[in-house]
C-alpha cells in the first residue's frame, strides 16, 4: 500500500464565510457555512422577503457578498423553448440588493461564439446559464461557455474575457462547470470547449497554467466544477473525469496524483457531480453510469485500488451530495433521500420523501445549514431534512404561483435563503 502523507485538512480553500456566499455551494464550495440559519418552512404567504421576476432562464445559483446578490440568466433562443437560432443568446449577469430585492444593475452579455443547439437530451435540460458567478469581493468571473470566462468589476463594468476553446463534446450537452478563485488565479473546467483545465490570472485573464488530454475523448464528458484541497503544504485543484480523478498543484498545474476508477467509466459514460472532500477522503460521483468511490487523500503519482475504501453502484446522476459529519447526503431523480456512511460506503438510508403532488427529480445539490439539509427539487418545492444518518423530513416547501423548472443550488447569507427558478429569484427568511 502507497504511504500515504498526513492531510492537514480536505476542503475548498477560499474566504472566510463572514456572511458571504461567494461561489457555487458555498464558502468552501462544499455546500456547508458557519453560524448561518435558514427557514424550515416558507411559502408565498410565510417567511418570504421578497421575490424578482427575471429577465431570463437559468441553472446557475446566487451568489453573495456584501449585501449583494449576484445571478445570470439568458434570453432569447432556447428561453422558454423559443426558436431562433444559438447566434439569437443573450446573456445577462444581473446584481441585487439582497435586503430589498432591487435591481441595482444588470449587463447584457452578448455571445462571441454559437453554443450547443437547443435540442436532444442536454441543452434543454439546463439552457445557457448554468455556470454560477465567483467572486472575491473585488471582481465578478463568469463563465460564459464557448463566449470564454470573463471578469467584471462590482458596478458591472467588464474588466477582460477570454477564450477557452469553442468546441463540443459529443454529447453536445453544453456548459455547464462553474469558476473557482484561490490566490491570484480563476480555475475552470473547459474540457468541452478546449479540452483543457486553465488557471487564468484574475488581474488580466492570462493563462497561468492549462492542463487538457487528447482532443474528443471521453474527458471531455466531465461537467463537475473542480474543488480545491490543501495536502500538507500543497494546494490541490482536484477533478473527477470519466474513469478517473486528477489533482493538480493549483499553482504549477503539474499532476500530483490521480486514480482509475470506474465513475463515468465506459462507452457513453459522464461524470456529472463534483468532488467532494470530508474526512482525509476524496468522494467521486458518476453520473452515468451509476458508480461512486472513496480514495485516501494524501498520495503522490497513482493512487492504487488499495488506496480505495470502497467503490459502489450508489450515485445521484447531477447533483453533488453533501459531506456532514461522516455521512454523505443527497436527493435521487426517483425522489429518494440517501444517506451513505462515508466510511464504509453502505446506506444509512434511502427513503422515499414525502411530496404533495408530483415526484420531486433533484438537478441541484443540497446544502447543510444549522444541522438541516435543504435540497430543492427541479419541480415540487424545496425539502428539509434532519442532517443526521436517521431519516426525519421537516418540510416540503413551494412557491404555488411558480410552475418553471428550480434547477440553481441555494445560497445562505445573514439568515437569508436564495433560491431561484427559471422565472423567479426569492428571499427567505423568519
Amino acid at each position: 500500500m502507497k504511504t500515504l502523507l498526513p492531510l492537514l485538512f480536505a476542503t475548498t480553500l477560499v474566504a472566510a464565510d463572514n456572511g458571504n456566499w461567494p461561489q457555487w455551494r458555498g464558502p468552501r464550495g462544499d455546500g456547508t457555512t458557519h453560524g448561518e440559519k435558514a427557514p424550515t418552512t416558507w411559502s408565498e404567504t410565510k417567511n418570504l422577503k421578497w421575490k424578482l421576476k427575471l429577465s431570463g432562464y437559468g441553472a446557475s445559483s446566487p451568489i453573495v457578498w456584501n449585501d449583494r446578490v449576484y445571478l445570470t440568466s439568458y434570453s432569447g433562443y432556447g428561453a422558454g423553448n423559443r426558436g431562433g437560432s444559438p447566434s439569437e443568446i443573450m446573456r445577462h449577469l444581473l446584481c441585487v440588493d439582497a435586503k430589498s430585492g432591487k435591481t441595482i444593475w444588470k449587463k447584457d452579455l452578448k455571445p462571441t461564439a454559437n453554443e450547443d443547439n437547443y435540442g436532444g437530451m442536454g441543452v434543454p435540460e439546463h439552457g445557457y446559464a448554468t455556470s454560477t458567478p465567483a467572486t472575491d469581493g473585488k471582481a465578478i468571473y463568469v463563465f460564459l461557455g464557448k463566449s470564454g470566462m470573463a471578469a467584471f468589476d462590482l458596478k458591472g463594468v467588464k474588466l477582460w474575457q477570454k477564450n477557452v476553446g469553442t468546441d463540443s463534446s459529443r454529447k453536445r450537452w453544453g456548459s455547464s462547470s462553474s469558476p473557482i478563485l484561490h490566490g491570484d488565479f480563476v480555475y475552470i473546467n473547459a474540457l468541452q470547449e478546449g479540452h483543457k483545465i486553465y488557471a487564468l490570472n484574475k488581474k488580466d485573464g492570462k493563462v497561468a497554467w492549462e492542463w487538457g488530454p487528447n482532443a474528443y475523448s471521453s474527458y471531455q464528458d466531465s461537467y463537475g466544477t473542480p474543488i480545491l484541497i490543501n495536502n500538507k503544504d500543497q494546494t490541490e485543484l482536484t477533478l473527477a473525469v470519466p474513469g478517473e480523478i486528477w489533482s493538480f498543484d493549483a499553482k504549477k498545474g503539474s499532476i500530483t496524483w490521480y486514480a482509475y476508477t470506474d465513475v463515468g467509466a465506459g462507452r457513453g459514460g459522464n461524470v456529472s457531480p463534483s468532488v467532494i472532500a470530508g474526512g482525509n477522503t476524496l468522494f467521486a460521483f458518476g453520473g452515468r453510469p451509476q458508480s461512486s468511490v472513496a480514495v485516501k487523500l494524501g498520495g503522490k503519482g497513482e493512487v492504487k485500488e488499495s488506496d480505495h475504501l470502497w467503490t459502489s453502484r450508489n450515485s445521484p446522476y447531477v447533483a453533488t451530495p453533501v459531506y456532514h459529519k461522516g455521512h454523505l447526503y443527497w436527493m435521487d431523480r426517483s425522489g429518494y433521500a440517501v444517506c451513505l456512511n462515508a466510511q464504509t460506503g453502505r446506506e444509512a438510508y434511502r427513503e422515499r420523501l414525502k411530496s404533495t403532488g408530483r415526484t420531486p427529480q433533484f438537478y441541484a445539490s443540497p446544502i447543510v445549514i444549522d444541522g438541516k439539509i435543504i435540497s430543492v427539487s427541479r419541480n415540487a418545492g424545496t425539502f428539509v431534512l434532519e442532517a443526521k444518518p436517521e431519516f426525519k423530513q421537516l418540510a416540503q416547501n413551494t412557491f404555488a404561483s411558480d410552475r418553471s423548472v428550480f434547477n440553481g443550488s441555494p445560497a445562505v447569507s445573514k439568515g437569508r435563503l436564495f433560491l431561484r427558478s427559471d422565472t423567479h429569484l426569492y428571499c427567505v427568511s423568519e
